[in-house]
């Protein structure tokens, strides 16, 4: 039996001022540290023995913190990456909300019909992560691992293990250093935790 512990990375620059992210880098803000560092405290208790992470920055410095919390290297797995958002990428939501208010409407209510010019189709983006899956999968077999990376990125993991459409991939919320957890290797795969937050205890985020 194989448990995947589903790391967010913690709050981004970028997740502060509102401003659209993709592929583009955005360091961590000392809450973001924070937040990574209490989602490691809850990761130590759980003998976790592999970390695989994106390689963009505020998924790889989040990874950094809970590895040196864990005591274990991160793997970078570029398949982990965010998904590229074209020419939204580096502009506030709300520039975006009154110049391209459709299209972003429908990547939230629909986004197969969404038209982001420069961005990475949803099919691309979620074949090329649940390959990167199954290559960890096939890697690690059993035991306990952790993948910390963005939002896009674990809610397709967790799409897949409940059997939902791609265009349902926004109808559940992943904050910032939230811990979700599946597990592979019963006639199923299940979703056994999704966006658990007790570990912040106080610490205030108004990032999405």
């Amino acid at each position: 039996m194989l448990e995947i512990d589903l790391v967010r990375h913690g709050e981004s620059l970028f997740n502060r001022m509102g401003i659209v992210q993709g592929h583009t880098d955005s360091p961590l803000t000392d809450l973001g540290r924070e937040q990574a560092n209490r989602a490691g405290e809850v990761l130590r208790e759980r003998g976790i023995r592999a970390i695989y992470t994106s390689d963009l920055a505020r998924a790889w410095e989040t990874a950094c913190i809970v590895g040196e919390e864990i005591g274990v290297k991160p793997v970078v797995m570029e398949g982990f990456r965010e998904i590229r958002l074209g020419k939204w990428e580096g502009r506030p939501i709300e520039e975006i909300r009154e110049k391209d208010s459709k299209n972003l409407e429908l990547w939230y209510s629909c986004p197969l019909e969404a038209r982001i010019p420069g961005a990475e189709s949803l099919e691309e983006f979620q074949k090329r992560v649940l390959n990167t899956l199954e290559e960890i999968k096939r890697k690690d077999g059993d035991g306990r691992i952790a993948i910390v990376s963005h939002g896009g990125v674990l809610s397709v993991i967790i799409s897949c293990v409940l059997g939902l459409d791609i265009n349902h991939l926004w109808h559940f919320r992943l904050n910032n250093a939230s811990l979700s957890r599946v597990v592979f290797g019963y006639l199923v795969s299940r979703l056994v935790l999704l966006n658990d937050t007790c570990h912040m205890n106080g610490l205030k985020s108004t990032s999405p």
